[in-house]
């Protein structure tokens, strides 16, 4: 019998945990030592596209700029394309070096891993969950379940830390932000809501610390900054850190010929970035209204992800919910933890031993559906005109599991066959133009000469593995669609023409 991980799979920063025999999660070191792994994945000249994965290719970022590859996290829902050395590299395949290297150093030390538990943004879209299904496939995992990192992070401080009320999980990581809230009792954890900003992270301040500095090097030299000729002396992202306990960081800029030395302030990076805290407040308002809570209604709030180290990310909590922020785990590996906890809970009891089984007895989750599910229906209005509309049937934040029909009618007399869609949006959106449509085949053919108006019945169920199975059931003829739309299926399509669309 293998053991059970957790992996958390971040956009900068990666890590993997396990039970240890008396069920506690455990970071594993990776094979140099360090408890975290970056998400850098390096191709060397000559190499036959075996990669280099982890803080080894980060130090080669300056010698080989164009053969690594990070932040590919960002691409996995478009599965972003990358060329080197003549030969196409996936967003999904990268992730999969990355998950591989954390695998195989872990099972060094505890031996083989029978089954894994991945954690992803709360805001990720299903064509990303199903790629991070992917990419663990091709590092050779069994990857048992996905969960979303603030309920990964949540459950393990409901698990380790007296956590009570109705709290709130803010996760901010490298590429992405995310911001839950959650009723806890004890160890049972009920997710309300989540809202998520998949281009909000800590690479976006790396990247306004950096044009600081330029402008700064500009100002004191003269000299328009050129990245062909001027390079820092160490990565943007370390100053960033510095930054975070020091009042101002010395950099220094490499010319051609000379070294020059500028000094960039901790207000000065406060003030660069202003725009994107006030994109977090934003997100904390609006997943405050969603929940349909005041901010003293949160008892406590969770700090999860590196970038939530920034002293600027306290100060705005604090000032927005009237009391401070907590961080009683290392921010850049609760999550790991909390998915090998889930690994545990989620497992055949077989899989446990005494101790363990005895460890999470009592951890609960429930978890809820983070996006909007419908179908494209055909609304005929007043003026006998048909429109193409959204039918949501799913409602986001509806707890799973859960099961909701509803009937549709075929529009035209004769119609052989009709299109079935499966939308997801982020919003309760009823304009077909702004939802992502995540399915799409026919249902037929039906007999020639049926009249317009027959039943068409559509059941959507989604179950606690964020699995949804949709039923498209012609009444009269019997004839269905079934689709298992989880993590690990996909569907090519193509569209079809108006008419062929089912009606409300």
């Amino acid at each position: 019998m293998g053991a059970l991980v957790g992996i958390d799979l971040g956009t900068t920063n990666s890590a993997i945990a396990a039970l240890d025999r008396s069920g506690r999660p455990e970071i594993i070191p990776n094979a140099e030592g360090e408890r975290i792994t970056a998400s850098a994945v390096l191709f060397e000249p000559g190499s036959e596209l075996r990669p280099v994965v982890g803080h080894a290719a980060k130090v080669n970022a300056l010698v080989y700029p164009d053969r690594i590859f990070e932040a590919f996290k960002r691409d996995m829902a478009a599965n972003r394309s990358h060329t080197i050395d003549g030969t196409a590299v996936t967003s999904t395949e990268l992730s999969s070096f990355v998950l591989r290297k954390l695998a195989q150093d872990a099972a060094k030390q505890i031996g083989p891993i029978s089954g894994a538990v991945v954690t992803v943004p709360a805001n990720f879209t299903n064509e990303a969950r199903r790629a991070t299904i992917r990419a663990g496939e091709l590092a050779g995992l069994k990857v048992e379940h996905i969960i979303n990192e603030p309920t990964a992070a949540l459950f393990y401080y409901a698990f380790q830390h007296a956590v009570g009320g109705t709290v709130m999980v803010y996760d901010f990581g490298g590429g992405t932000l995310d911001v839950t809230i959650a009723q806890v009792n004890g160890r049972d954890v009920r997710i309300v809501t989540s809202k998520g900003d998949p281009k909000l992270g800590g690479l976006d301040f790396d990247r306004r610390l950096e044009e600081l500095i330029q402008r700064r090097y500009s100002e004191a030299s003269g000299e328009a900054w050129d990245p062909k000729v001027h390079q820092l002396h160490r990565p943007v992202e370390e100053y960033k850190k510095e930054l975070s306990s020091r009042e101002s960081v010395s950099v220094q800029v490499l010319g051609p010929q000379t070294r020059k030395v500028v000094v960039v302030t901790r207000q000065d990076f406060e003030t660069a970035t202003s725009t994107l805290i006030t994109r977090s407040d934003l997100l904390v308002d609006s997943v405050l209204s969603e929940a349909e809570l005041k901010p003293e209604d949160i008892s406590s709030c969770f700090l999860v992800g590196g970038s939530s180290r920034m002293p600027r990310v306290s100060a705005q909590l604090t000032r927005l919910l009237g009391h401070e922020p907590v961080c009683h785990v290392n921010p850049d590996e609760v999550v790991a933890m909390g998915a090998a906890l889930y690994s545990g809970v989620s497992a055949d009891p077989a899989e446990l031993n005494t101790a363990q089984a005895t460890a999470l007895s009592n951890m609960k989750l429930q978890e809820v559906a983070n996006h909007y599910f419908g179908t494209i229906s055909i609304v005929v209005g007043p003026d006998h005109v048909g429109r193409l509309r959204n039918s949501i049937l799913i409602d986001k934040n509806s707890r799973l599991p859960c099961s909701r029909t509803e009937s549709y009618y075929t529009i035209s007399p004769g119609q052989t066959t009709v299109n079935c869609r499966i939308t997801q949006s982020a919003t309760r959106e009823h304009d077909p133009d702004f939802v992502r449509v995540i399915w799409s085949g026919d249902l037929g053919p039906f007999p020639e000469g049926r009249p317009a108006n027959m039943e068409i019945r559509v059941t959507y169920s989604y179950d606690l593995n964020q699995v949804m199975h949709c039923e498209f059931l012609d009444v009269a003829t019997g004839l269905q669609k079934t689709v298992d739309l989880g993590v690990r299926e996909g569907a090519e399509f193509e569209v079809a023409p108006p008419d062929k669309f089912i009606v409300e």
